[in-house]
């Protein structure tokens, strides 16, 4: 648990940690708290406004002293003046937080099934140790206002495990044929398969080993298709989505993520 009370070089907040000082701990406040300095860039019709396409870019910041730095205070404001993210910003900065609070926390990236009927949405969520096992928290809707997301069938504070399929435990699933890998990507951009799902397995170790990527980070395997894998990566990968379904030991998830060389993030 220590290893995950520790900042990473992500979720640092360096010279802006005094803003953390006198958060509550309840989780449910943090996330209100979240949630009036931040929105997610595809959902801001839903906050009653349009981004300009100058602001997209805003997802790109990648570590927590910046998101912070981009914001000067976490005093709340209105949704077109928060920080325009993606829900990885939400659980990194939910993540990045709890750290502080000396709190066992990680990212996890995945696919939600609570976003489209029938179909799994590339996401990411924080995981918390609490009650002596990691339980998922979907730090973007449980931050959003009220009404935002009436629709998403889950405890945002305690999601269950077939409704955040975490990288590798997707890949299991569409391997053994239990799962339709055309049912797993990104709905809005039409994008599907064990080609997307192959990302977030890497992604998603590599969040074990506390390396927060971004969502569209590509580095060694990511952007070989999956169809173009020889018989040996698919194997690798195999053993690689073994690990982030199982959430490790961090032991564990500290071999694979070194395994080969193109599997830790540059």
């Amino acid at each position: 648990m220590d290893f995950y009370r520790r900042h990473s070089a992500v979720t640092d907040p360096g010279a802006r940690s005094a803003l953390f000082q006198g958060l509550p701990s309840d989780l449910t406040e943090l996330a209100r708290v979240i949630g009036g300095v931040m929105v997610h860039r595809d959902w801001t019709a839903a906050f009653g406004f349009t981004l300009p396409s100058s602001r997209r870019s805003e997802a790109d910041t990648r570590d927590v002293a910046a998101i912070l730095g981009h914001l000067g205070t976490l005093a709340p404001r209105a949704p077109e003046k928060r920080f325009a993210g993606t829900c990885r910003d939400f659980a990194v900065l939910l993540v990045s937080i709890l750290r502080s609070q000396g709190r066992p926390a990680r990212a996890r990236a995945g696919f939600s099934t609570y976003f489209a009927d029938g179909f799994a949405d590339d996401h990411w969520v924080a995981e918390i140790w609490a009650d002596d096992e990691w339980r998922l928290v979907d730090a973007q809707i449980l931050s959003a206002d009220p009404g935002t997301y009436t629709d998403h069938k889950v405890d945002p504070l305690d999601v269950p495990r077939d409704g955040f399929l975490v990288g590798g435990q997707a890949w299991q699933e569409c391997r053994a044929g239990t799962r339709d890998s055309s049912t797993l990507g990104v709905h809005s951009a039409g994008l599907s398969g064990m080609w997307e799902i192959q990302g977030n397995v890497i992604r998603d170790l590599a969040a074990l080993n506390s390396v927060e990527s971004l969502p569209w980070d590509n580095w060694g395997l990511i952007p070989i298709h999956y169809d173009e894998l020889p018989a040996a990566d698919v194997t690798l990968l195999d053993s690689l989505a073994a690990v982030s379904a199982a959430g490790g030991p961090l032991e564990r998830a500290q071999e694979a993520y070194h395994s080969d060389p193109r599997i830790p993030r540059p």
